[in-house]
């Protein structure tokens, strides 16, 4: 119903006005749609909807909403998107989609830090946390617009970091050429002569575990090597190498290693 104003004449008593009778019912009329929009009836304005101090409250069957506000003498401006969805609140359980947060913190139950985030400036690279199906293993991995990205793990002052259980990434190889640089642990396994280049490691402290167990000798030369030119292991022997920024050192050497 559009809204019904009352002719109240041109001037005092000159009987071009709405009679009281006509200007009464235009009011009940107004009142009356009011009470309809507001989704009230004869006695109360709203069923649901009230003013209370301040705040808006809803009522239900036997419970209450109410919407405060904590500072009502300051600007607030609470946007709805255009699109589906709920009001996320402090505590209720609710799945959240397609959200980014800015200076996370993540706290226990008690309210005392579990995960911190702290902020690099311009960063591009990340972690990727990954599940996995049955039997696979789930992943932490570092991805990014960099090339090549490691991972760090620090411990606080003299801690250390304890790891339950460590393999290594591991890669057979049976024919001369390239050891692997994304694998740490080097199976060598070839009926014959086996010839293995090795290339400079990229950070201080990267090791390389080689073992044979090929009839073949195993036979690794490194471009940068401490210790000469070359290794050789035969079957069923094995060892470490470790880089230490500019050359390859061999450590663990065993019975069946000659190095040249």
């Amino acid at each position: 119903m559009t809204r019904q104003n009352i002719a109240t004449g041109t001037t005092p008593n000159d009987g071009t006005g709405d009679s009281l009778r006509a200007a009464a019912n235009k009011i009940n009329d107004n009142f009356s749609e009011l009470y309809t929009k507001l989704g009230g009836d004869v006695d109360n304005l709203s069923a649901s909807l009230a003013l209370v101090n301040g705040e808006i409250v809803f009522t239900g069957t036997g419970n209450t909403t109410s919407f405060d506000f904590t500072d009502p003498t300051a600007n607030r401006t609470i946007t709805v998107p255009d699109a589906s969805g709920d009001l996320v609140t402090t505590s209720a359980t609710q799945i959240l989609t397609n959200k980014s947060f800015r200076s996370p913190q993540i706290n226990d139950t008690n309210g005392n830090e579990i995960i911190k985030f702290n902020t690099v400036g311009s960063a591009i690279n990340e972690f990727t946390f990954a599940n996995a199906s049955s039997l696979n293993n789930p992943s932490i991995s570092a991805t990014g617009g960099s090339a090549n990205i490691g991972l760090t793990l620090s411990p606080k002052g003299t801690g250390t970091v304890n790891l339950n259980k460590v393999s290594l990434a591991s890669v057979t190889q049976t024919a001369n050429g390239a050891a692997s640089t994304t694998s740490s642990y080097i199976i060598c396994n070839k009926g014959s002569a086996l010839a293995i280049s090795m290339a400079d490691g990229t950070v201080v402290g990267e090791t390389k575990t080689f073992t044979n167990k090929g009839v073949g000798v195993a036979t690794v030369t490194p471009t940068s090597f401490a210790g000469g030119t070359s290794f050789a292991m035969t079957q069923n022997t094995g060892t470490q190498c470790i880089w230490d920024g500019t050359n390859w050192f061999l450590v663990g050497a065993v019975s069946g290693i000659t190095v040249t």
